[in-house]
């Protein structure tokens, strides 16, 4: 809105000049050129402003049809899913893995994806602790 109070600023001393009747004067000259340039730089912004607000009306739209591909890829997957996180041994990453391999009849190792260093095999030789979804080495039944 600013800025078309801008262009009428710009009309209005446009038309006091011309009321001064300056002329060709070396001040008439000075002012004819100050209001010239200020007419472009309020041109400049009217024209940034209906840029910015395609801009926006752009982003948004490009918002929209990423949160309908984000709902079409994610349909069908449970948001519920559990991860069970390890530390690595080797490297110290923390390695999220799948919970449902817990239960899993076959024996699977999960690999850091970091180092390539084993940091779970789900041969039921692990305990839950106290923290959901973490899990620490059963202690050894021979000491």
């Amino acid at each position: 809105m600013w800025l078309k109070d801008l262009r009428k600023r710009v009309a209005y001393l446009q038309g006091l000049m011309e009321g001064m009747q300056l002329g060709d004067t070396k001040e008439g000259r000075v002012l004819t050129e100050v209001v010239g340039v200020l007419n472009d730089v309020a041109d400049t912004l009217v024209e940034l402003g209906d840029n910015q607000a395609d801009l926006e009306s752009y982003v948004e739209s490009i918002d929209e049809d990423l949160n309908d591909l984000e709902d079409e890829i994610l349909e069908g997957t449970d948001e519920t899913e559990e991860y069970v996180e390890v530390e690595c041994p080797e490297c110290h990453d923390t390695v999220c893995f799948d919970a449902d391999i817990l239960e899993d009849d076959d024996v699977i190792e999960v690999t850091c994806p970091n180092c390539d260093t084993v940091v779970f095999v789900n041969d039921q030789d692990f305990e839950l602790v106290e923290e959901p979804d973490t899990l620490v080495a059963a202690p050894d039944d021979d000491l």
